[in-house]
């Protein structure tokens, strides 16, 4: 009869391995179910404190990171075979009873969790493009545009009661009708300057009013439409949306370059560019599962000598599941891999049901596990104060 267990992988920084040790008291409090943990003690600061280790000696070629995810996509190597397994980073925390339940989950070959975001979001964080560079530099270039057009709102209190005063002048000119059509006439023949008396006049090639004193009191018209658009730049009026020299939206920080790499790298298409791609940090396994994580573990081995390409596990299970026709494979159940986004304003608890959203409660999920990849132990942060109740 196969075993249902737990396993992590750890090498390197303590920082980790403290993760590993309050993600295990975690787990702990919740699961009957064995946990082992897979490591090269070698590499690492501090001792893991726990009974059950599987040592594994990593080639010193790879650097801390890199062996991580070497253990990681070679679990099937590593551990014993005929056995149920639960893949866990150190930083996803079991938060219920209901935590062994996860291994009735499997649907062969492999099954993981959906990410929070979709490929065309995750591109740069898997590839060295410079699309991130880019975004800066267009959004500095819109800032920039923005604040030299609202420098052209008037503040000044002393100048919006002049152009106050102004306006009064124009509701009285429309009751006096040959004076208003005598000074229509003035305004029509003056040019560059049209003066409406000794304290108000108008620049034609401006479109402002000023006082005798020069001073702006009233743009005409959008104030920034006052202000040249930077190259680069440009406006869609009909979607109503920023674009930059590539029709790309400055605002969407999403590429292709991720899906290109696969195929460049890999020969393996990945049709659908709006795809929701797996998360790697919680994910179900047996030995059906070695021909897929073989073939992951050997992309990773590949793309560590290529400088296109970061040193993340996620770009590579992109292309393993598309290689192996697993597009459309059923995912986990968010709440078996809630991903705590600090970013994301979504993420929110209802402390009188206990259950947690990230799309500000249009769902609710009792998470069964919780996914904190940043911000660990941030104590000011709600969500982790949430978490820290629960042991």
């Amino acid at each position: 009869m196969s075993n249902n267990v737990f396993v992590f992988v750890v090498c390197g920084a303590s920082e980790h391995i403290n993760t590993l040790h309050l993600s295990l008291k975690y787990l702990k409090r919740f699961s009957k179910n064995e946990i082992i943990i897979v490591t090269d003690t070698s590499r690492n600061e501090i001792e893991i404190c726990h009974h059950q280790i599987i040592e594994v000696k990593v080639d010193d070629k790879y650097n801390n990171h890199q062996a991580s995810i070497y253990l990681k996509t070679g679990l099937h190597k590593f551990l014993p075979k005929g056995n149920n397994y639960c893949y866990l980073d150190t930083d996803v925390v079991a938060l219920s009873n209901d935590c062994d339940a996860i291994f009735d989950e499997f649907i062969s070959p492999i099954r993981f969790a959906p990410d929070h975001c979709k490929i065309r979001k995750f591109s740069p964080y898997a590839v060295n493009c410079d699309c991130t560079i880019r975004w800066k530099k267009n959004r500095d270039l819109f800032e920039k545009y923005i604040t030299c057009a609202n420098n052209k709102i008037i503040k000044d209190p002393h100048l919006l009661n002049k152009a106050s005063e102004l306006q009064n002048l124009f509701n009285s000119l429309k009751k006096r009708s040959l004076k208003s059509i005598f000074t229509t006439v003035r305004f029509f023949i003056s040019y560059p300057v049209f003066k409406l008396n000794d304290e108000f006049f108008f620049n034609k090639k401006s479109r402002t009013w000023h006082i005798k004193s020069g001073e702006i009191i009233i743009y005409e018209g959008d104030s920034s439409k006052l202000v040249k658009i930077p190259d680069g730049l440009f406006y869609d009026k009909i979607n109503k949306r920023w674009l930059d020299k590539n029709g790309d939206d400055i605002w969407l920080d999403e590429c292709n370059h991720l899906i290109d790499y696969i195929k460049q790298t890999f020969n393996i298409e990945v049709k659908d560019k709006n795809w929701q791609h797996w998360n790697g940090g919680v994910f179900l396994f047996n030995d059906d599962s070695h021909p897929f994580l073989e073939a992951w573990f050997s992309k990773n081995i590949h793309i560590f000598g290529l400088s296109k390409w970061k040193t993340r596990d996620q770009g590579t299970l992109i292309a393993t599941a598309w290689e192996f026709g697993l597009a459309n494979h059923p995912t986990l159940s968010k709440k078996f891999n809630f991903i705590a986004d600090y970013n994301n304003n979504g993420v929110q608890i209802n402390h009188a049901t206990n259950q947690i959203t990230d799309d500000g409660f249009a769902t609710t999920q009792s998470p069964v596990f919780i996914h904190v990849y940043h911000h660990w132990m941030d104590k000011n942060w709600p969500i982790w104060q949430w978490i820290e109740t629960f042991l």
